[in-house]
This record gives structure tokens, sequence and C-alpha cells, in this order.
């Protein structure tokens, strides 16, 4: 049962409502809740900005996840940190990072992320762990943008001996394309270590300065995303929906401000 727990509540990266309306297609889109993904793409953040995430598993009245994320950008480059709490009262998961990325000239960006894990298990105690997240994104040109990002590349495990089980580790890589000043499409191609090759697509669409419309799909596991965004000056809030065919639907909604 412990095995089966732990596999069920791993990698539970939180994206953010934007990304995951668009079907978590983070790997070359610029967005302050991709410090859970590519880190690199927080660097068109043009001022300190503050996030929070709260998300609902409608499978269990419990299970939830809570994450912050902030993000100071000085020049060309941009300091991150993100928190996040994903699980129930008898088991619980806790990440946090701090991240460096930095802009070289219009079009690279890269990153570094080192996380902190901590697993939490009633009865059984705690585990630690830390690990490094590594990112790039190339704007190609002012529609085409390609990104990479690796989570967790040198394999790092947790420290006790009683929870034999990796810190995740995938990487992923994709590209976006700005079809016009409304219209966003992004696909990406994923690999967990432990799992398929997954390929997502998804979209946004500002239907006016004040709302975007966001749709999403991935293969494997077949998943189906929706969502909108209002941004009002400097206040932005994002709300999505993920549908699993074994998990329902869960809803998340995140509240953004810039300073």
């Amino acid at each position: 049962m412990l095995t089966i727990s732990v596999n069920f509540c791993f990698a539970q990266n939180n994206f953010g409502p934007k990304l995951t309306a668009m079907g978590s297609n983070n790997a070359a889109v610029k967005d302050i809740w991709n410090l859970n993904g590519n880190p690199s793409g927080i660097t068109n953040i043009q001022s300190p900005t503050l996030a929070i995430n709260y998300t609902k598993y409608l499978v269990d009245s419990e299970l939830s996840n809570q994450s912050a994320a902030f993000v100071l950008p000085f020049k060309n480059n941009y300091v991150g940190a993100s928190f996040s709490r994903y699980g129930i009262a008898e088991y619980n998961e806790i990440k946090a990072g701090l991240a460096l990325a930095k802009r070289f000239g219009d079009k690279l960006s890269i990153a570094l992320k080192g996380n902190y894990h901590q697993l939490k298990i009633n009865n059984y105690g705690s585990t630690t762990g830390f690990s490094l997240d590594v990112g790039g994104i190339y704007e190609l040109n002012e529609q085409v943008t390609l990104g990479i990002s690796l989570n967790n590349p040198s394999f790092q495990k947790y420290s006790s001996k009683e929870v034999e089980t990796k810190i995740p580790t995938s990487i992923q890589l994709g590209g976006s394309y700005r079809a016009s000043d409304k219209i966003l499409i992004a696909t990406t191609i994923s690999k967990d270590i432990n799992s398929f090759i997954n390929v997502g697509f998804g979209i946004d669409y500002k239907l006016l300065d004040l709302i975007s419309l966001r749709a999403g799909v991935t293969a494997k596991p077949f998943k189906h995303y929706a969502g909108f965004g209002l941004n009002y000056k400097k206040f932005v809030m994002d709300m999505a929906v993920e549908n699993d065919i074994h998990l329902g639907y869960t809803p998340q909604i995140a509240l953004a401000y810039a300073f």
C-alpha cells in the first residue's frame, strides 16, 4: 500500500492554471509558474511578481496542492523562488526551489534551479532530498520559440533508505508558435524516466485584452484541459480544469500581482 501511495503522489509539479489549461505545454511558453517546469520561462517578467495557486483533486476530499511563486527581475537577470505542498494529512510532499535565470540578448534564455524535497508519511517519519533543474529557451523569431528543460538529470534520491524511490527525472522538448497577436500555439514532447513518451498540444486565445481562453490535450496519459485568464492592470487571475479518466476533474485557481 505504501508503494502504491508513493507512486501516485510523486511528480505532482504544479505548472499553474495558464500552462495547465494549455495541456501543461511548458517547454517553450513563458510564465511565472514555469519555475516548476522550464525555469528559463520566467524571463518575460518585467517587475517583481508574486503568485499563489490552489488545486483541488476531486477524487479525494482532502487531496490538494498549495503553491506560491515569486520572481524578481533585475537587468537581464531573474531570481525566482517557488514552494508547493501536495498531499493529505497522512501523506504530504513539500518542494521548495530557488532559480537563477539570465537573458543573453533578445533570443536566448538559460536557467538553473535548485530544489529541496521533503516527503512525510504518518507513522513512517519523513525524508528529504535535493535536485537540480536546468532549462533553456531560444526565440527563433517573433513567431517561433523553442525550449528544452531537464528536471533532476543527476537522478537524485531521497536520503532515507526506507523510501526507495528516486526524485522524478524528466526531459521536456517543445516549441510555441505565435500565429497572431491573439493566438499562441504550443506543443511539448516529454519523457519521464519511468513512463511513456508523452506528446501535448495547447492553445491560448486572447479574446479581449482582459480575457484569454485556453485549451489543451495530452496523449499518454490521455487528458484534456480547459481554462481562462483575466488580466486587469497589475492583477492576473487564471483558472483551469484538468480531466483524467482515472482521477476525474481537477480544478485550480491562481492569483498573481506585479508590483
